[in-house]
């Protein structure tokens, strides 16, 4: 007979071999449970203690010695369903106490920061710069001048597309010199391009909780970083940049 069964509804493992011990010997004292059941006799009372208070034992006193023996093997049925009615009052308290403990989680602002290498790194890190954004959402954009090459640019474009029938918006803000980047954004309604006099080190994107920089070259390197404050303070900045742009 598989006992794991026993173990899975909530008897521990010592709780079953007492009880499948009293099931074959019927009314017993302690002295034969414990040899039979290999359990020690400073355990045997606190397990059998147990299994009474679970209702699948009881005992009587006979010449003055306690003697136990296992109650009808249905009354396992009945523990199982006292047990449901423990999990569902449960339930609902737990129930009522999760606005609190997210109220408690939402307090304390979670940060991370992720680095990704290469051509694959990127297109991880900026799938994963969006993934929670929804429609009508938006994400902006410091863009830096360089040489992106064919699998790059095939890659944006794609992107670009799938963001906008996501309907997710997008600006972004270039170097003055670098207008010939608008035919990469070509053809697209939610995306939105304009140009300022300054130069940024690297590409810059950042979203309603996430950061993404991006330095290109022959190994590329992207951080991710995860920090609503942080995203907050460059998109603050990105709208002043914005208003000077053209």
């Amino acid at each position: 007979m598989d006992t794991k069964i026993l173990e899975k509804i909530g008897m521990t493992e010592g709780e079953v071999r007492v009880y499948l011990a009293l099931l074959e010997l019927g009314n017993s004292s302690t002295g034969p449970i414990i040899e039979k059941s290999h359990i020690t006799s400073s355990k045997v009372y606190i397990i059998l203690e147990r299994l009474e208070k679970k209702g699948l034992v009881s005992h009587v006193i006979e010449n003055n010695v306690k003697k136990f023996q296992v109650a009808d093997p249905n009354r396992l049925l009945e523990y199982m369903d006292e047990k449901e009615e423990e999990i569902k009052k449960d339930t609902e308290e737990i129930k009522k106490i999760i606005p609190e403990l997210k109220s408690k989680q939402d307090s304390k602002e979670t940060q991370e920061t992720t680095m990704y290498f290469g051509f694959k790194g990127f297109q991880t890190a900026i799938k994963e710069l969006i993934s929670d954004l929804e429609k009508g959402d938006e994400y902006v954009v410091f863009g830096a001048q360089g040489h992106f090459g064919e699998a790059f640019e095939n890659f944006i474009r794609n992107f670009y597309k799938d963001k906008e029938e996501r309907g997710i918006k997008t600006r972004l803000i270039y170097n003055s010199d670098f207008k010939e980047i608008k035919k990469l954004y070509s053809n697209l309604k939610l995306t939105k391009i304009r140009f300022i006099d300054h130069l940024t080190p690297s590409t810059i994107a950042i979203s309603k909780t996430k950061i993404l920089l991006n330095a290109y070259g022959d190994n590329p390197i992207q951080v991710l970083i995860k920090s609503e404050t942080l995203a907050r303070s460059f998109y603050e900045f990105f709208e002043s940049m914005w208003e000077i742009s053209k």
